[in-house]
This record gives C-alpha cells, structure tokens and sequence, in this order.
C-alpha cells in the first residue's frame, strides 16, 4: 500500500484509505463545495464529502486507522518503493519532518 502526501493539509495518507488520493476517480465526486481540490491527491479528511449521484461519501473525515502526521506541504513524493520520501534528501524517515498543524482542515 502506497503513501503520499495530501495536497491540501500535508498530512501522510495511505491511498487504500483514500480512494486511491481521489484523482483517478475524480468525475465520480461532487467538488462544488471545494473545486479547488479536485484533481489533487487529497487525503480521507480532505476528500469529498458527496458523490454526483449517489449522497454522501465516507469521506471528509479522517479514518482513524492510524495517526494523522502533518508534513510541510510538497516536500514530500511516492517513491518507487511506496513509501513517502523527502525529496531533498530521500529520507523515508518522514516521521522526523512531523510538524503540529495549527489548523486542521
């Protein structure tokens, strides 16, 4: 299972719990609430929150699977491995970069 960081708060997500980071199944969600998101690789709690069709998601929350760890937003990528990097130095040690986040979407 991959990880990757959210594009809108930059907590660590894993994209079995998020739909994948909901950008290939983007035309299934309602994004006008936040058309700003869709597109990007989103993280359960900053998922969309209705479908076009079919109601609400179980999304726009986090799963509570595992801890929430907030990064600085893009300095982090998926390497080839599936595990979240810092793309300076390739550290998969990303729980070092942790930071408190002030506001959680």
């Amino acid at each position: 299972m991959s990880l990757f960081q959210c594009e809108i708060c930059g907590c660590c997500e894993n994209t079995a719990l998020a739909c994948q980071g909901f950008v290939y199944m983007a035309d299934c969600f309602d994004w006008s609430y936040a058309p700003e998101r869709e597109g990007k690789r989103l993280c359960s709690a900053c998922g969309p929150v209705s479908y076009k069709t079919e109601g609400p998601t179980e999304y726009g929350r986090w799963h509570d699977q595992f801890e929430r760890i907030y990064l600085p937003i893009g300095m982090f990528r998926t390497n080839e491995r599936g595990n979240l990097s810092h793309i300076e130095t390739g550290s998969e040690d990303f729980k070092a970069h942790a930071i408190t986040a002030e506001v959680q979407p």
